[in-house]
């Protein structure tokens, strides 16, 4: 009897998987467009003000929702009943932060001698509201495993927000473009996503169950909460520090080397948490299942990163222009980071899974300030000290991660630590051919052509390397299975 049920959990991963890395690829290529056009259109100092304000953005975004959504998916029934008290509670938080940092505003201004902030914060505080509306609906079509529905709704929104954007951009209306982006994609979605979920929420009332939902919501909201100090300490220092303009050149760096996690491993995470709780209520084990997304993820997320941190140069040249090419030793620095980021996630997913928020909580105060702590003390050494010090508090966190979960929840942590520490290798060995590629030839070839060479250069290095290791020849094959027999007849039929 369990076969089958198995059988079903790994095609359902599948084609959730399928569905969601094809619509994050769509999204990726619209904010790349973004990222490039508005780099274009733009000032570093347009850049950094929306930059100041984000600090406070996403910190307003942790607090209304608060770990809320991640209880409703994971647990295992959810009544109509509990949903809707839910939607309420997020409404009402989202409308508590939006007033908060509408009179704010002026404090906000004064905190970083920027003027204009006074005016673009209580515009920004309005997709506290929009975007707390909007998450139970994102609940129930992640529960009903809705991935497509998902997908198609979020790529649809970034695409309303962008032409928007650049429209107000070329009308002159300077750091305001990014504003209009951002209210216009928070409120595309809202609309998208209320009318695809076919649900509609409830008046509030009292209801069983509340007290777990909220209790859990808690400990993961708290966690978020110490990550997100740790996680924006680097923005904040530079803002300070130094203004806007170096915050603008950093954060174009910043906004490279996290797009490849925000556009795979968050949107991910609607799709991992349901199917590895599904098997926690089951009774089975879903360390393996957990250990196959982590081979295939950090493979391809490494690969990303090897490629863009060694090739930086043309590659910010290319797609930001001369303006920003500070960014480019930043990027290469933080991309180190990225790839223990990556396989730190597959540890945030096995917390949420387990049912271990408080765990999770705890493990953060631990390992949070430790991140904080690297990028203040790297900041002596200006904005390349401040990317060391993330990248570095990075890999420190990923390893305590592994040490915490054998202890608190019996993962095989040795193995996980194998299966990751050779993809980093894998990884350094074919940014280091990479970089000595670009050394060599980037000042005599177009960025275009350097680009090229590396990725098709890398990619065949990196995966000979990788696939010297039975399990992740296992673990490829097992992906790429699906998609070679749905190519295999139209190649054919051809």
């Amino acid at each position: 009897m369990t076969k089958p049920r198995e059988d079903e959990t790994r095609t359902s991963a599948k084609k959730a998987g399928v569905i969601t890395l094809t619509g994050q690829l769509a999204k990726a290529l619209v904010q790349l467009a973004g990222l490039i056009a508005f780099s274009h259109l733009l000032t570093p100092r347009d850049v950094g003000l929306i930059g100041m304000v984000a600090v406070f953005l996403l910190l307003g975004e942790l607090i209304r929702d608060f770990g809320l959504s991640q209880a409703a998916i994971q647990t295992a029934e959810l009544s109509h009943g509990q949903a809707s008290n839910l939607f309420w509670t997020n409404a009402l938080v989202g409308l508590v932060m939006s007033a908060s940092l509408f009179v704010a505003a002026p404090a906000v201004a004064d905190l970083y001698n920027e003027p204009a902030l006074s005016s673009i914060a209580p515009w920004i505080a309005v997709t506290f509201t929009i975007n707390a509306l909007q998450m139970q609906f994102q609940v129930r079509l992640a529960r009903d495993f809705r991935f497509l529905t998902l997908t198609l709704t979020d790529v649809f929104s970034q695409l309303a927000g962008l032409v928007l954007g650049l429209i107000a951009a070329l009308l002159g209306a300077a750091y305001w473009a990014l504003v209009v982006q951002l209210l216009v994609a928070s409120a595309t979605l809202l609309v998208l996503r209320a009318g695809t979920a076919r649900w509609v929420p409830g008046a509030p009332r009292r209801e069983a169950g509340m007290s777990a939902l909220y209790m859990f919501g808690l400990h993961s909201g708290l966690a978020q909460l110490v990550q997100y100090v740790a996680s924006n300490a680097d923005s904040f220092t530079i803002g300070i520090r130094w203004g806007a303009a170096p915050l603008g050149i950093y954060n174009r760096a910043f906004q490279i080397f996290s797009a490849p996690a925000n556009q795979l491993l968050a949107p991910l995470t609607n799709v991992a948490l349901p199917i590895l709780s599904r098997q926690r209520h089951e009774g089975r084990d879903f360390y393996p299942l957990l250990l196959k997304a982590q081979i295939a993820i950090s493979a391809a997320l490494t690969f990303v990163f090897a490629v863009v941190g060694s090739l930086s140069e043309p590659l910010v040249r290319l797609a930001l222009g001369s303006a920003w090419r500070e960014s480019a030793p930043l990027l290469s620095i933080l991309s180190i980071g990225g790839a223990a980021q990556a396989l730190s996630f597959m540890a945030y997913w096995a917390f949420l899974a387990s049912g271990n928020a408080r765990q999770l909580f705890l493990h953060s105060l631990v390992t949070k300030p430790i991140l904080a702590v690297a990028i203040v003390l790297g900041s002596v050494w200006g904005l390349t000290g401040v990317a060391w010090g993330f990248s570095l508090g990075l890999v420190v966190s990923w390893f305590i991660s592994l040490g915490w979960l054998a202890k608190c929840d019996g993962m095989p942590a040795r193995v996980f630590l194998s299966a990751g520490l050779y993809v980093l290798q894998s990884g350094l060995v074919t940014g280091a051919v990479l970089w000595l590629l670009n050394s060599k030839f980037g000042d005599h070839a177009p960025s275009v052509v350097i680009l090229s060479i590396g990725f098709l250069a890398g990619g065949a290095i990196y995966a000979t390397l990788l696939c010297l290791r039975k399990s992740n020849r296992t673990v490829f094959r097992s992906v790429l299975s699906p998609v070679a027999a749905r190519v295999k007849p139209l190649l054919q039929r051809n």
